[in-house]
């Protein structure tokens, strides 16, 4: 499945911290990933990938194009594999039942844990996301059973 289709907004504490600035980080990651949820579902890709770092759309067009199954997206952009997606993502987790339940903020990095069901059950992902120019992107993942660097740029904090 296209790796995004984990990087969704929801709900959760605020970490258990008390410092102003580290709240509105962790509120700003929580929205880009509602935003990029929303755009999966629309099938809206310009939006979609306006929420990923350059090297995050590259590896991501560079994975599902290598991927021959019939949940991988297809078309040459990210912008175009985002459209195709969509119905997939409707298929597989249909209620869009996707929560945020751990953001971590460490100056321009941040990590953000989510958990879904789909119809073959409950999942975790691992967002990476960067701040570039005042604004947080999704720069990389981890889904469950992966091993070794993250998918995308993604560093860890």
């Amino acid at each position: 499945m296209l790796a995004t289709l984990c990087a969704l907004g929801g709900c959760g504490d605020d970490g258990g911290t008390s410092r102003p600035d580290s709240r509105a980080d962790e509120t700003a990651v929580r929205k880009v990933l509602s935003e990029a949820l929303d755009a999966l579902y629309e099938g809206d890709g310009r939006r979609a990938c306006s929420l990923y770092t350059s090297s995050y759309r590259r590896e991501l067009v560079k994975e599902n194009q290598a991927d021959k199954s019939d949940v991988s997206a297809r078309g040459a952009t990210c912008e175009e594999q985002v459209k195709s997606f969509a119905p997939i993502l409707a298929r597989f987790v249909p209620d869009r039942g996707v929560q945020v339940i751990e953001v971590e903020v460490s100056g321009d990095d941040a990590t953000a844990v989510s958990e879904f069901s789909t119809t073959r059950g409950k999942t975790r992902v691992k967002e990476f996301l960067v701040r570039r120019d005042g604004k947080w992107r999704i720069d990389g993942d981890e889904e469950p059973g992966e091993s070794g660097r993250p998918r995308g740029g993604g560093r860890r904090p």
